[in-house]
């Protein structure tokens, strides 16, 4: 791109002239201009006559689709925004194609405002690619729970007995209390432990939420 105008972009495309381009196929979604002058671009020549006249209608879309092909083929995780609630989950924009994701994929955790997610960029895999891109399912459960194994296998190696961590308390049953050790990995802070002296009711002494500093006695 050599330059952008009001109405037309001018393409260097080699030789002694110039091509023109529509500005409104350069823009994105939000209507703003997504190239610059000295970008490179793939786009075919629709006519000679007048002058050479291009356009990235097909083209962009078809290597947006084989990179979302490739994606999901290799297990690579792609960045989508939420659009809308839809029947069953939620329409999803990755790189300027609708994709699918089921409600029970969109997180770990249950949702029970659906409407949370709406408008939020995320990072998903795509666990379905059929009929040449017109149907992506996607899922954000998928990663956020790679990503925690990954998370909870770090955090196990400094989990030893006789280790000192600071971790959040999770609930507190009359038994005494879970603690959250990061990644996940959770341990049991028995009623017995929790003081030098004896206690009765673990809720007097922490509460769901509190950082606390454990040592590790045993693990199992």
């Amino acid at each position: 791109i050599v330059g952008i105008g009001p109405k037309v972009a001018f393409v260097d495309i080699g030789g002694k002239g110039e091509a023109e381009i529509d500005v409104a196929e350069l823009k994105d979604d939000e209507g703003d201009i997504e190239v610059s002058v000295g970008d490179r671009l793939n786009a075919v020549v629709m006519s000679t006559s007048g002058g050479i006249v291009l356009s990235r209608k097909g083209v962009r879309n078809a290597a947006t689709l084989k990179e979302l092909e490739d994606a999901f083929q290799g297990g690579v995780a792609v960045e989508g925004k939420v659009v809308q609630e839809v029947k069953g989950g939620y329409e999803v924009r990755v790189a300027r194609e609708r994709a699918f994701c089921p409600l029970s994929q969109i997180d770990i955790v249950r949702t029970t405002d659906t409407a949370v997610h709406v408008g939020q960029t995320y990072a998903s895999r795509i666990i379905e690619y059929k009929n040449g891109g017109k149907d992506i399912v996607l899922s954000r459960r998928k990663l956020l729970e790679a990503q925690q194994h990954a998370n909870a296998a770090e955090a196990r190696k400094g989990i030893v007995p006789g280790a000192v961590i600071t971790g959040r308390v999770v609930s507190v049953p009359e038994f005494g209390a879970f603690v959250d050790l990061g990644g996940g990995v959770q341990g049991l802070l028995h009623v017995s432990e929790m003081s030098w002296t004896r206690v009765t009711n673990p809720n007097e002494v922490v509460a769901p939420g509190d950082q606390i500093t454990v040592r590790v006695l045993r693990v199992d």
